[in-house]
């Protein structure tokens, strides 16, 4: 993951940024590192310390490539809004209603303190404002081999396109292999990727053979059901009178159980032909 994916982070928020990405993880960290760098943010606005503010984005995309757990739902908007105040601060509205917006989608009950700004501030209208913003397409997004995506938080989310998310791959096992913030509109990196599309042939091959396989299996169940009836009826070589009830009622479950899967196999076919 990659020092890439945060210097593009870093140079989205503040271009000086980029030159303090150069080392890679020194260590692994936890989503309470990752969480304590976005309170900072917050706080060093409230205090109006714009050098502490751009100090904790560093340290929260730090913290987000190089961890060890995953980004909770709180903690993912906690960083949406921090990228947000930042942008404020920069005086690009447009940026910062993005990421309020993405912030918004994730915990739509948090209101900004007044410790951090007044009623009647423009940054709170613009807050405000934000939930009516934008947030684009949504895009399915599946693990590139195998294992589960989270967007934001969420396992199995679609990413909306429109705005800012925090993108985390876990292989089959649940071990985090990466984490990304990838800025709105961006390309999904190469281990998080949209699922194929099915198409009409595919559809078509995939019901032909369900059809051929369910069509089969009635078969199979139907011959059971006829072995068990010529059994019953075999007066050459006659089964005990105790265990002729039981060779009855298997011979008739089966012959039910033909019927059922045979008028699966049926709709499956007409649906084939239907859809053809």
């Amino acid at each position: 993951m990659s020092l890439l994916a945060l210097g593009l982070l870093l140079r989205i928020v503040h271009p000086a940024f980029a030159a303090d990405t150069a080392s890679a993880c020194p260590a692994t960290t936890t989503a309470a590192d990752f969480e304590a760098a976005s309170a900072a943010g917050v706080a060093a606005f409230a205090d109006l310390d714009i050098d502490a503010l751009n100090k904790a984005q560093v340290a929260g995309a730090k913290a987000l490539t190089c961890l060890s757990e995953p980004v909770g739902i709180k903690d993912a908007a906690a960083f949406h809004r921090m990228i947000g105040l930042a942008a404020f601060t920069r005086h690009d509205l447009a940026a910062a209603r993005a990421e309020f917006h993405a912030a918004r989608r994730l915990e739509p009950g948090y209101a900004i303190p007044e410790s951090v700004a007044p009623p009647g501030h423009p940054l709170v209208a613009l807050y405000e404002e934000s939930a009516n913003a934008d947030e684009g397409e949504l895009q399915a997004v599946q693990a590139s081999a195998g294992g589960w995506i989270v967007v934001d938080g969420v396992r199995g989310s679609p990413r909306p396109t429109g705005v800012s998310v925090i993108v985390q791959r876990f292989d089959a096992v649940g071990k985090l292999d990466n984490s990304v913030y990838l800025p709105a509109k961006a390309a999904l990196p190469s281990w998080a990727v949209p699922p194929k599309a099915v198409t009409r042939k595919g559809q078509h091959t995939g019901l032909i053979a369900a059809t051929g396989g369910t069509a089969l299996a009635g078969g199979v169940v139907y011959g059971l059901a006829y072995s068990a009836k010529l059994q019953f009826e075999d007066l050459a070589n006659p089964v005990l009178d105790s265990q002729l009830p039981g060779l009855q009622s298997r011979a008739n479950t089966l012959t039910y159980a033909s019927w059922g899967v045979g008028a699966v196999a049926l709709a499956l076919g007409t649906i084939t032909i239907v859809t053809w």
